[in-house]
């Protein structure tokens, strides 16, 4: 059997009867899954608990859910409307940037500031304006 290098990375060898390698198989079937989801998926349609939304980045769920245009994710809360904000947070119980937030059996979020108490984070006590809480579990 002979190979070649991949046509699409030009990195790895293939068998001589393959299209790609496994590498740009993973990532041209991801792209494919996004821009499917992005392209058939309606912004209006209601969210229920468990879904999941097939994109590599959360700034790409942030974008799709708010019709912004960011390329970062700089924050963990964005409005959605008038009585609904975003919350992406990783259910883990991990300390990040001074918070663990842990998902209990009843389906209730305990969230822990764990930092430093001299040097409180700006959103230490926020309070938001919005009735509810969409919270989007971050697993990326």
């Amino acid at each position: 059997m002979k190979y070649k290098k991949c046509p699409r990375c030009e990195l790895n060898y293939i068998k001589e009867d393959e299209e790609l390698c496994a590498s740009c198989k993973k990532e041209t079937s991801l792209v494919s899954e996004e821009d499917a989801f992005l392209r058939s998926t309606k912004r209006s349609e209601i969210i229920k608990a468990g879904d999941n939304f097939p994109l590599s980045k959360n700034v790409m769920l942030i974008n799709y859910l708010t019709g912004s245009n960011n390329e970062k994710w700089p924050k963990a809360t964005y409005p959605l409307s008038n009585n609904y904000y975003m919350w992406i947070i990783a259910l883990d119980g991990k300390e990040r940037d001074g918070w663990k937030d842990v998902l209990l059996k009843d389906e209730r979020i305990k969230q822990t500031y764990v930092g430093d108490r001299e040097n409180l984070p700006s959103n230490f006590s926020l309070a938001f304006d919005r009735s509810y809480k969409a919270v989007f579990e971050n697993n990326g």
